[in-house]
């Protein structure tokens, strides 16, 4: 396939190109009187509250392994963000984790107390959805998730996440949930 180029259009592009980065960094540019708030994006402001769903683990073959209930509570102060985990098992056991982080440039970066080695960042993908991805080592294995967080509306939400351990892809959690508060 050869490819025909016009001039003209490449320096218009060009063009496009650098009125729109001008026009990013410009609004990079840090506002005194903007407050700190205006950092978090809106759809993580959405998600406050507590969410109740049922986790739903398979395997790398879509295989059902198992199902257990949770409790998600979110808090943002300013550009703090704070998260508790509850999980209930069907042998009667649970677990809470707690998560905190802070937004920077739109990002939420996020640690946890729970784990050894743990970073987490989200975003806001447009659309109603977050993108989230997990790197955390667990019994001597790097554990990795990527997940979406997709907000039909602001009482019900999806989560499906991709899940790998040591860079090997080992199956799919599901979770759907409302918010109870």
């Amino acid at each position: 396939m050869i490819l025909k180029f016009n001039a003209n259009r490449i320096v218009t592009v060009c063009f496009s190109i650098f009125l729109s980065l001008f026009a990013i960094i410009g609004k990079l540019t840090i506002d005194p009187a903007k407050k700190m708030t205006d950092f978090v994006p809106a759809i993580f402001k959405r998600h406050i509250g507590s969410w109740q769903g049922e986790y739903i683990k398979t395997n790398a073959q879509g295989h059902f392994i198992r199902s257990f209930k949770g409790t998600f509570t979110i808090h943002i102060e300013g550009t703090i963000y704070r998260q508790v985990n509850y999980y209930e098992y069907a042998d009667g056991s649970d677990l809470t984790l707690q998560f905190e982080g802070q937004f920077e440039a739109k990002i939420l970066k996020l640690n946890s107390s729970n784990y050894e080695e743990f970073f987490a960042f989200a975003w806001d993908a447009g659309h109603d959805t977050i993108g989230f991805k997990v790197n955390k080592k667990q019994d001597n294995s790097l554990i990795t998730y990527m997940e979406t967080i997709y907000l039909i509306n602001d009482h019900y939400r999806v989560r499906t996440t991709q899940e790998f351990k040591d860079q090997q892809f080992i199956g799919v959690n599901l979770i759907e949930e409302v918010k109870k508060s």
